[in-house]
């Protein structure tokens, strides 16, 4: 039987229900669909026209699972456009409705393919987004963690600064506070209460004594018998107070001229012998002959030149601030500017016209010892305490001989007064006076 045959015979048309038990019976059973839109378009005009469906190719063919059809629909299958052979596919019939309902599926799809590749892709770049944002804030967090800790080490460096620069500061009150009182008690910055029990240095508030014939006795050095300026009283200098390990700064600050003409250490000055008006002198073309070899201090002139200066230094060990006055009775040092020599005197040399010991320029700002030191005193008095100014006549006395800077009208050499280092500081050949630069 035909498919065409069939469906005539099921499907009467007589009213509704009829129209869908012949199509349940008929396109229903035989395709398996019979929804109201397949009714619909089976009933009416086409009755006819399904009646006379005819065998054929693109045409409804007899016999099931024979449906052919190409580009054409058949009642019995539901190709549109396209090859579609029955076999045991279950037939069915499909609406213009329902293919474009599949059509839109299709594309709803497509679009949530579309749609969740695109979210994927915005998640990929969500978390990309992420991890720059994260690897940024680590990298600040790591800068910012640098800057700290060199904000810490310059703050602790300036700390550590400011606390060096503190204890400069305390060390040097201390060491101002030890002058004042030092000055206080001993009339001089530098009169040696001794530290050690080797420390050489004035007694404490030392007597103003007198020699029976009415001259100035000094005071016996500390820790030494006294004086008994006698040239077989061999004495030697104290080698702890040498420039050895010694805190006394190897250099002072020159100061030239004075409004106050006070002497002060760090002045430049020049000394004149009171008797004869020369001027003490030294250079590098002159030595002894005595057999220590050394630069030969001596009386030059009338007039000073650039050999004739020498700076007010601090004795060794000694440490008082640049410009600190110097008073009667306090140990100094003598440098000469021009060669960077100190004065100085000892035993076992003596100068060889009048057999006292000699007086030369040896040492330098590196080397110095306790035979380059010198009392400075107020000739005839000796005036410890007092402050020493320019004008006044003064004696300078060899601290470990105890002898006095002596000249006289014995001549070397043309130009060269003979300079020893003689007496007890009561001749008026032991009287100098000062220049200040």
């Amino acid at each position: 039987m035909t498919y065409g045959n069939n469906y005539d015979n099921n499907y009467d048309g007589s009213d509704n229900r009829q129209d869908d038990e012949g199509g349940e019976r008929g396109i229903g059973r035989f395709f398996g669909r019979g929804d109201d839109s397949q009714k619909q378009q089976h009933s009416g005009p086409q009755q006819s026209q399904y009646g006379q469906q005819q065998q054929g190719y693109g045409q409804h063919g007899q016999g099931y699972g024979q449906q052919q059809g190409y580009g054409q629909q058949h009642p019995g299958g539901n190709m549109v456009g396209g090859y579609q052979q029955g076999g045991n596919m279950p037939g069915g019939d499909y609406s213009q409705e329902e293919i474009e309902k599949s059509e839109r599926n299709a594309k709803y799809k497509d679009w949530g393919t579309k749609a969740g590749i695109a979210a994927l892709g915005v998640a990929a770049l969500g978390a990309a987004a992420y991890g720059i944002h994260e690897y940024r804030e680590n990298k600040e967090e790591e800068e910012a963690e640098e800057r700290r800790k060199e904000q810490e080490a310059e703050q602790e460096k300036q700390r550590e600064e400011e606390h060096r620069r503190e204890e400069e500061r305390r060390r040097e009150e201390e060491e101002r506070h030890r002058q004042e009182q030092a000055n206080n008690q001993h009339g001089g910055w530098n009169q040696h209460p001794p530290s050690t029990d080797s420390a050489y240095g004035y007694h404490p508030k030392p007597q103003q004594q007198q020699y029976d014939d009415g001259g100035f006795c000094p005071p016996s050095p500390y820790g030494r018998p006294p004086y008994t300026f006698q040239q077989d009283d061999v004495r030697h200098p104290d080698p702890s107070r040498s420039s050895d390990n010694s805190p006394t700064p190897h250099e002072y600050p020159k100061l030239h001229g004075a409004s106050d003409h006070v002497i002060k250490i760090g002045s430049v000055i020049s000394l004149k012998h009171n008797m004869t008006g020369r001027f003490l002198h030294t250079d590098r073309s002159h030595s002894t002959s005595t057999g220590s070899n050394q630069q030969l201090v001596f009386g030059f002139r009338w007039n000073p030149d650039e050999n004739d200066w020498w700076q007010v230094l601090p004795a060794n060990r000694d440490v008082p601030v640049p410009g600190s006055v110097v008073s009667f009775g306090t140990q100094i040092r003598l440098r000469h500017v021009e060669t960077g020599r100190h004065l100085h005197s000892h035993y076992n040399y003596h100068e060889g016209r009048s057999g006292q010991n000699e007086v030369t320029a040896y040492g330098d700002s590196m080397q110095s010892d306790e035979n380059d030191h010198w009392v400075v005193e107020k000739w005839g008095e000796g005036a410890y305490g007092q402050t020493w100014t320019q004008g006044e006549v003064i004696v300078l006395r060899h601290y470990v001989s105890g002898m006095a800077l002596h000249s006289h009208d014995i001549m070397i050499s043309d130009d060269v007064q003979s300079v020893t280092c003689f007496g007890r500081g009561n001749e008026e050949n032991d009287k100098w006076r000062i220049q200040l630069d």
